[in-house]
């Protein structure tokens, strides 16, 4: 680099690394399944662990109670104090014991185990025995891996001072094992399961340990449940057999079989007297049996994942199934549907399957995120309420479970796209098990007003030819916006441009979408499109060159290509506002940036590029490279605002990223004005929604705290505080939103008169509605109130001085009508008064920050 750029690249690190007091916050996904969750002592309400909180769910409808107070670990199970129902007990995955009042959610105690440090406690559990002298033992059991000498620990400790008792450990021979408690009257056993072996060890008899083997070739142990009251456990293995065994301390055990699933048994339960066993795998139906006849069996199938978790609750009054698209499913004994708790929806990912394959897309109309949701469909997620608003079963197609030896792929969403009121939502559906022909659809689906939802307008078959790359909507031009276009970009090395057309018949005429323009170059492949915000110009992007197309009559104006970069270009994002001449294009090597004006790449700089996207309501874009480092940048400066390395943890990866806008304008320091009008969101390999934000909003959450230190003891109060609060803060504006007029008087008056003295309504209608004609309030109050009013800070008058609200200059006539190809063979053709900032040495410079 020149001895200039080197000095202007030191210079400016400062400015760019200063300060950050950013964090990352999650908003959603996060599993609700890792850990078993735990039903109150009436049933009413489900405590889920989430990391390092617990969340209260109400069982009759699943929603949202209150939110425990976090520990400062993950938590690796929770159960009920054996003497006091009032207090949940909770061990994190270091060995810490946190005591939670189940009224308010707010610690009570916290203990330290007597234990050395470990990487992650695997399982935690509470039992209670008699010893020697008769005397009733209350004491918490733990396990753990120690990868040194391949050996699983259990250790007892007591349960009020954390004191170590005893302990035992039996050699690894598989990476998974699986621990449960056996009632047996009053004097707990503890089961453990790995490879082909069953341990039964009593805590009476200072761990006494009675192993026994399957015997059966092939089979592995995948799971085991405790019977609650007799000396009994239940096992299940990899060909879908559920064993009970009984005598478990002979050195022949007698053992029952009961076999109906085809693939592994990942989960038992027994009812609370123990007549009745609960079962599910892979095959998404859970089994209830009747354990004195295992003819006698019932069925719910079509559950929308396979099973991880069966949870009782008290007197048998619901089952908890906890399946793996992150979903808690409630039923009671008759198998009857009563809720559903699902914050944040996975795909149940296999060895041939990405996550999200769709990404993250922005839905204008409601200002949610549109992504994969459960096999086949999409969800919309509300990232400022944190809650799932609902899916959409895309293909309509059961879910295909998979079976022994093979792998059954389904078909699955791998495009989302929505015109800029929300109008319209595209979606392309593709599967491809590469022995017959890949099926790929393409969908456009209508927002119907009056039901609320999406319904289907237009499917066509096989769009391109072995699948589709990329899927655009042009931005809407006309104000009635009854001539919408998309753009499909295939594998087969073609865009198509389809629009909405009317069918002639006797009958209504019905409007679908139909292809009325198809386009290539060179035979090279065509990976991505973008539309420039006016909606008159197409990118295109074959191999290394962007093509530039007329969006109405799709004729090719020019095609820019520089010989530096060699590589497919994947990405083309068009500048907003006032840089729209601009158009980013990326590829997996480099960042580059055209000016349509000139037709001269203005800068360009290296970078291993993982995601890029742009913000609908400023100029400023997001770029994530593969060592998970954010550069934040616009378009007119190779200086990048922002840098954020590390932003992720080692092992995660950033797989899509969006940009949502702001209910109002932030008032944030000029340093992090890319925040001002739009928050950034991004998801990682975790299957995590992440965000960005101020270390001064990540205080705790309104529902978690209340003045008097406790937490909401419904849901309802829940709602209720936060409505409160919300009145309060539109309380300050004393002017009628859509007629400037004073309202305090208008409306007050009326409401604080008795309504015995009031004049006949038909005096009081005339004088109410004149009072509300437009005033001559002063233009500086009104503006005033418009700066106070949370409605009125997103609206933007026509006098606003601001450069990235100013309608956008079209330059749909600039380019020349023939058709112009330029080749920059040398660097120094890029402007020469503009420095392109080396982003990896801007990065290397900045200090790490840790993620909060």
């Amino acid at each position: 680099m020149h001895d200039k750029s080197t000095k202007n690249l030191t210079k400016d690190v400062k400015t760019i690394g200063e300060v950050d007091n950013l964090v990352v916050k999650r908003i959603g996904g996060g599993s609700i399944i890792d850990h078993r969750p735990l039903f109150s002592t009436d049933g009413e309400i489900l405590y889920v662990v989430w990391k390092q909180v617990i969340r209260a769910y109400s069982t009759r409808t699943g929603d949202f109670v209150r939110e425990f107070e976090p520990t400062d670990n993950k938590i690796a199970g929770i159960v009920f104090h054996p003497d006091n129902s009032d207090h949940i007990v909770g061990c994190t995955e270091t060995g810490h014991l946190v005591y939670w009042n189940s009224e308010n959610g707010l610690i009570i105690k916290n203990l330290d185990l007597q234990i050395h440090p470990v990487d992650k406690i695997r399982s935690f559990h509470i039992i209670h025995y008699k010893n020697y002298k008769g005397k009733n033992i209350r004491q918490t059991l733990i396990s753990f891996n120690i990868k040194a000498n391949k050996t699983i620990q259990l250790i007892l400790f007591d349960i009020d001072t954390g004191e170590n008792i005893k302990s035992t450990c039996i050699e690894q021979i598989s990476p998974n094992y699986h621990i449960d408690i056996i009632g047996n009257h009053g004097d707990n056993l503890i089961a453990l399961v790995q490879d082909v072996d069953l341990h039964i060890f009593s805590p009476a008899r200072n761990l006494f340990n009675k192993i026994h083997k399957i015997g059966f070739g092939g089979r592995k142990f995948t799971c085991v449940t405790g019977h609650p009251e007799e000396e009994c456990v239940a096992t299940g293995d990899s060909s879908g057999r559920v064993a009970v065994w009984k005598n478990l301390f002979h050195n022949h055990p007698v053992y029952g079989s009961y076999h109906w699933h085809t693939l592994p048994v990942t989960e038992i339960a027994f009812s609370r007297s123990g007549g009745q066993m609960y079962t599910g795998g892979n095959e998404c139906v859970l089994v209830k049996w009747v354990l004195a006849n295992p003819h006698n069996k019932s069925f719910l199938p079509r559950l929308p994942a396979p099973i991880k978790y069966l949870t009782l609750a008290p007197d048998n009054l619901y089952v908890a199934v906890s399946t793996l698209d992150n979903g808690i499913i409630v039923v009671d004994p008759q198998k009857k549907l009563t809720a559903v708790i699902q914050n944040f929806t996975w795909g149940v990912s296999t060895a041939q399957k990405d996550l999200f394959p769709a990404g993250l897309t922005l839905d204008p109309r409601t200002g949610s995120l549109v992504l994969n949701s459960r096999t086949g469909h999409v969800q919309f997620f509300d990232v400022r309420t944190k809650s799932l608003l609902y899916n959409i079963h895309i293909t309509a197609q059961n879910l295909l479970t998979q079976v022994p030896n093979a792998v059954i792929v389904n078909t699955e969403v791998t495009k989302i796209a929505l015109n800029n009121d929300g109008s319209w939502m595209a979606t392309v559906e593709e599967r491809d098990d590469k022995i017959s022909s890949p099926e790929i659809r393409l969908k456009y689906w209508k927002f119907d007003a009056k039901n609320q939802k999406f319904t289907l307008n237009t499917a066509i078959e096989l769009p391109h030819d072995v699948g589709v790359n990329a899927l655009v909507f042009q931005p809407t031009v006309t104000l009635d916006g009854e001539h919408p276009l998309a753009v499909t970009v295939g594998k087969d090395k073609k865009f198509k441009v389809w629009n909405l057309a009317e069918t002639n018949s006797i009958e209504q005429p019905v409007k679908h979408w139909q292809c009325y323009a198809l386009g290539m170059y060179r035979d090279l492949p065509a990976c991505d499109a973008g539309f420039s915000i006016d909606g008159s110009i197409l990118g295109v992007s074959f191999g290394s060159s962007l093509t530039i197309w007329t969006a109405e009559t799709i004729n090719l104006k020019n095609s820019l290509t520089h010989s530096r970069y060699s590589q497919n270009i994947t990405r083309v994002e068009f500048g907003k506002h006032e840089i729209c001449h601009l158009v980013v294009v990326a590829s997996s090597e480099h960042i580059a940036v055209w000016n349509l004006l000139t037709l001269n790449m203005t800068w360009s700089v290296p970078l291993k590029l993982s995601t890029l996207t742009a913000d609908p309501n400023s100029t400023y874009m997001a770029a994530f490279t593969t060592n998970n480092t954010l550069f934040i940048f616009t378009p007119q400066s190779s200086k990048p605002v922002y840098i954020r390395k590390n932003i992720l943890d080692a092992g995660s990866v950033v797989l899509a990223a969006s940009f949502v806008p702001n209910i109002q304008e932030k008032r944030i320091s000029e340093s992090k004005n890319w925040l001002r009008k739009s928050q950034l969101f991004f998801l990682d390999s975790n299957q995590e929604l992440l965000t960005l934000e101020p270390e001064s909003e990540t205080s705790v959450l309104l529902e978690n705290l209340t003045t008097s230190g406790s937490l909401p003891a419904t849901a309802f109060s829940s709602m209720i505080s936060v409505k409160t609060i919300t009145n309060v803060e539109r309380k300050t504006s004393f002017f009628h939103e859509q007629f400037n007029a004073a309202k305090k008087s208008v409306v007050e008056e009326l409401l604080t008169v008795s309504a015995h003295t009031l004049p006949p309504m038909r005096m009081l209608c005339g004088p109410f509605i004149l009072s509300l004609r437009a005033q001559n309030v002063p233009k500086a109050k009104v503006q005033e109130e418009k700066l106070s009013s949370p409605i009125n800070e997103i609206q933007h008058s026509e006098d606003d001085s601001d450069d990235e609200d100013k309608s956008p200059p079209l330059f749909k006539n600039v380019l020349e009508d023939e058709v112009q190809e330029t080749k920059e063979d040398d660097e120094n053709e890029m402007n020469p008064n503009l420095v392109s900032y080396d982003w990896n040495f801007l990065a290397s410079v900045i200090p790490t920050i840790e993620i909060s």
